[in-house]
């Protein structure tokens, strides 16, 4: 029950992100002596602000709120939606949600509140006493990197899980699903039964102390020519929803370059560009590196080698990918391209000791299907040995 008593009582929303439209429908009863009057409201918001979805009674009068009903419509942004009663003085919040594009979430007359996915599921509550916990642990033995301050990717490498390769999809690339025979190799991570899963912890223990990256890989290609120094035309489907947003729009994405066998580049280079859609859906953007350590490719890029590109100004994620120029000719090796989404960053400060990292309540959402990897920014050339696990909650 959600009374409204006097005539500076409200019920209000408010937003955090502007939206396309976020919907709300509230169905009410006004009781006036023996006189009982049903009404109802639907609003539509599309700013971040706070917006009164139920008005105040008229004098003499009780509103009984029976149901109330939030929508995220919007194609691609996620949305916090908080209720709150307010007295006219003290305002208080009830409830709070993050709706993902498509979700809803409502209060029952019974009082209780759900949250719905964008399919109409309800999630199961997320409260300490309803969760299911699992460790996906992980353990590699790399080879010797390319040099310091250059990102290797361990996906190649023998432990446990077993090795994972890109396979051979050809340059227009295949979607990944981590649960598939095809991506075998990356961290071991069920889908959930019900509701969603989440990161709650890593712990992680290095023979060489690095910084250490965990990231999804989305997409990936093969079959690109090292030698040709042109454009090579891409043709990427449709990314699996699993942005930042649990969409296939590809906001919080990323381009790198993964070297699955060693080249002989003559010299560093930074002449690579990355034709792509960005996750607005705007065509004809271009992807650099930088002359630097790290944002290019080394003169002698090993087996594992990763690079990571720069997005052009303003851009938040890539949605597709049309086509890569080389610039230079890489004379032997192999390479694939993949979009992907960065998890989790650890570093490590005492070779061999665990280091345990914590992210804030609830943790990181991992989306059905994620296919995990692990690269590691170099400190040193070594061979490494790494050992750790993710700590996975299913709420």
């Amino acid at each position: 029950m959600l009374l409204l008593t006097s005539t500076a009582d409200l019920v209000q929303l408010t937003t955090g992100t502007a939206t396309s439209t976020i919907e709300v429908h509230t169905s009410y009863v006004d009781v006036s002596g023996s006189t009982i009057t049903p009404a109802r409201t639907n609003t539509l918001v599309s700013t971040a602000t706070t917006t009164t979805i139920v008005g105040s009674p008229a004098a003499s009068t009780q509103r009984n709120v029976k149901a109330i009903y939030v929508t995220n419509n919007s194609l691609g942004t996620s949305c916090n939606v908080a209720v709150s009663h307010t007295d006219g003085t003290n305002t208080v919040e009830l409830m709070q949600f993050v709706l993902l594009p498509g979700e809803n979430m409502g209060y029952r007359e019974d009082g209780s509140w759900v949250h719905r996915d964008a399919q109409g599921a309800e999630y199961p509550p997320a409260g300490l006493g309803n969760y299911n916990g699992r460790t996906a642990q992980f353990m590699k033995s790399t080879t010797a990197s390319d040099g310091v301050g250059y990102w290797y990717c361990s996906s190649k490498d023998a432990g446990f899980p077993g090795a994972w390769a890109p396979g051979t999809p050809g340059v227009n690339g295949r979607v990944t699903d981590g649960t598939t025979v095809a991506d075998n190799g990356c961290l071991v991570i069920p889908n959930p039964v019900s509701g969603a899963n989440f990161i709650t912890a890593l712990d992680l223990a290095s023979s060489v102390n690095h910084t250490h990256d965990f990231f999804d890989v989305l997409w990936v290609n093969s079959g690109l020519v090292v030698t040709t120094t042109t454009a090579q035309t891409i043709a990427s489907p449709t990314l699996p929803a699993r942005d930042a947003n649990g969409t296939t729009n590809g906001e919080g994405c990323m381009i790198a370059l993964l070297f699955t066998a060693a080249s002989t580049l003559a010299a560093a280079g930074a002449n690579l560009t990355v034709n792509y859609t960005n996750s607005a859906g705007t065509a004809g953007r271009t992807a650099t590196l930088t002359a630097i350590v790290g944002s290019q490719v080394p003169p002698t890029p090993v087996i594992g080698t990763l690079v990571w590109f720069n997005l052009q100004a303003g851009d938040k994620g890539v949605r597709s990918i049309q086509g890569i120029t080389l610039g230079t000719s890489m004379l032997t090796g192999s390479i694939s391209l993949m979009i992907t989404r960065d998890i989790l960053t650890i570093g490590t400060t005492i070779a061999n000791v665990s280091v345990p990292k914590v992210p804030g309540s609830p943790g990181i959402r991992i989306f059905n299907g994620s296919c995990i990897l692990h690269n590691m920014l170099t400190s040193s050339t070594a061979a490494t040995f790494i050992a750790g696990s993710l700590q996975i909650m299913e709420k």
